[in-house]
């Protein structure tokens, strides 16, 4: 039987909290270890992934757990049930290796379907470069500098109070950025694109949907 797998720092803080609107898992990394990142990979299949830039120099990821509607019966689950399908179904991967924050859910066999969606919540220093993706789910970044890569196949995108590179794509989903500055890259197939406040080198593409632009300077 596969096992959960969570990768911990010694100093990093863990706890596990009961199914409801606060996290099912927490993990808390001091500014010893925080401060070192520059990094940041963070990966789902079911499940939004959100970051956010802090003036600190700690960092923390907080993940979700819901049921999947097209999984098991929808209804609450007790925490074993939870961990239970975690062990035997997925690999939960959280660590600080050299210099990057991973953040990794991921089904042991991609050939059956998903039973629980899990998500992040995520805040890391604010100067970062990050890849963040999912499938079915949601992506939003706020207030980070640096590199940032965002992509998703069925859900939306938010950027905000973003400087420095921004690609984001998504197939069926909006996109919506809002007081950034960089080289800005955004594309779908199947939605809208709203950028307002925007500045930059900024190239916008959708193929059935339209783009919305305010207070935009292209460079």
């Amino acid at each position: 039987m596969s096992k959960l797998f969570v990768s911990l720092l010694l100093s990093a803080c863990f706890h596990v909290s009961a199914q409801s609107s606060e996290p099912f898992s927490t993990w808390n990394f001091g500014a010893h270890f925080a401060s070192a990142i520059k990094e940041l990979d963070a990966n789902t299949i079911n499940g939004n992934i959100t970051v956010t830039g802090n003036t600190g120099s700690e960092a923390t990821v907080e993940m979700y757990i819901s049921v999947n509607n097209s999984g098991i019966r929808r209804r609450r689950l007790s925490d074993d049930e939870i961990r239970q399908e975690l062990e035997s179904s997925y690999t939960i991967d959280v660590k600080i290796e050299n210099e990057k924050l991973f953040a990794v859910a991921r089904p042991n066999d991609s050939r059956q379907s998903s039973n629980l969606n899990i998500s992040f919540k995520i805040t890391t220093p604010k100067s970062i470069n990050s890849s963040l993706r999912s499938v079915n789910g949601g992506v939003s970044i706020n207030g980070l500098s640096g590199s940032q890569r965002l992509s998703t196949v069925n859900g939306s995108l938010k950027v905000e109070n973003i400087s420095g590179n921004i690609s984001g794509s998504t197939v069926n989903g909006s996109i919506n950025a809002t007081n950034s500055n960089g080289q800005v890259t955004l594309s779908t197939v199947n939605g809208s694109i709203n950028i307002s406040d925007v500045s930059g080198a900024i190239s916008t593409s959708t193929v059935n949907g339209r783009v919305s632009e305010r207070n935009v300077t292209r460079e």
